[in-house]
């Protein structure tokens, strides 16, 4: 792993979200859409969740609900640390969760007993790694009968490659192309992982075909064209989502 996720602030995601660029606060302001209609309706109170590759905690906050118990994983202590920050403070205000857990490390092998969670999280993390489908059985292993996985990844069938090679060149983010990235998929291969770790999908597309790029307009118009993108997936959206459970 060549890239030094050490070296990227705790807190990116977050104020990516908060006061970014428009496109960023949508890209990842819509992420939080994503959860909600996607995941959120499925979790239950006394479910325990886990995100591995938390970042700045932005979709694991958005999961929660009273009674479950989350757990937050990442290779950097920065991002774990401001995740604790925002997780105390919730408890504070709202008195959920009860408990959480933060675990430094990576995904490929974690200390949890099989059938542990009820949701995992892994959001734009298995282009970050060599081999991605030691992340997916290990999530596979972890989630309980009727647990569900959210997987997000880059669909390089669509106009992600060129909005990558931008994006770089104008540092708007930690360098992705080479670096960050170094698994690439489109939607035949993420659907092959996915199958391949015995999971079921049970809903696949891709999102962020135009919306990113209203956003530059209106973020209320960008937000409505993602609804629309969520409810009948476009081919060629530049991330892909799939949410797959065990059976």
């Amino acid at each position: 792993m060549s890239f030094d996720y050490h070296a990227v602030s705790g807190d990116y995601q977050y104020r990516a979200l908060q006061s970014g660029h428009p496109v960023q606060r949508f890209w990842h302001g819509g992420k939080l859409m994503m959860i909600d209609r996607l995941v959120r309706p499925y979790v239950l109170p006394g479910a325990h969740l886990l995100e591995i590759g938390c970042g700045s905690g932005n979709l694991l906050l958005q999961a929660i609900v009273p009674g479950v118990v989350p757990v937050a994983l990442d290779l950097s202590r920065q991002a774990l640390t401001f995740v604790h920050g925002r997780l105390s403070d919730l408890q504070a205000r709202a008195s959920y969760p009860q408990d959480f857990l933060l675990i430094q490390g990576i995904g490929e092998a974690l200390p949890f007993c099989n059938a542990s969670f009820d949701l995992i999280l892994l959001s734009e993390v298995i282009e970050h790694l060599a081999a991605p489908q030691d992340v997916i059985r290990e999530a596979a292993r972890l989630l309980r009968p009727g647990g569900r996985l959210l997987v997000t990844t880059p669909n390089y069938r669509s106009l992600w490659p060129l909005l990558e090679w931008l994006v770089d060149r104008l540092n708007m983010a930690p360098k992705m192309a080479g670096e960050q990235h170094i698994s690439r998929f489109d939607a035949d291969s993420l659907r092959l992982l996915l199958e391949m770790a015995g999971l079921r999908i049970d809903y696949f597309g891709s999102i962020y075909l135009l919306a990113p790029f209203l956003a530059l307009v209106s973020q209320s118009l960008a937000y409505r064209d993602l609804e629309s993108e969520l409810k009948s997936p476009p081919a060629a959206g530049m991330i892909l989502a799939a949410v797959a459970s065990k059976t």
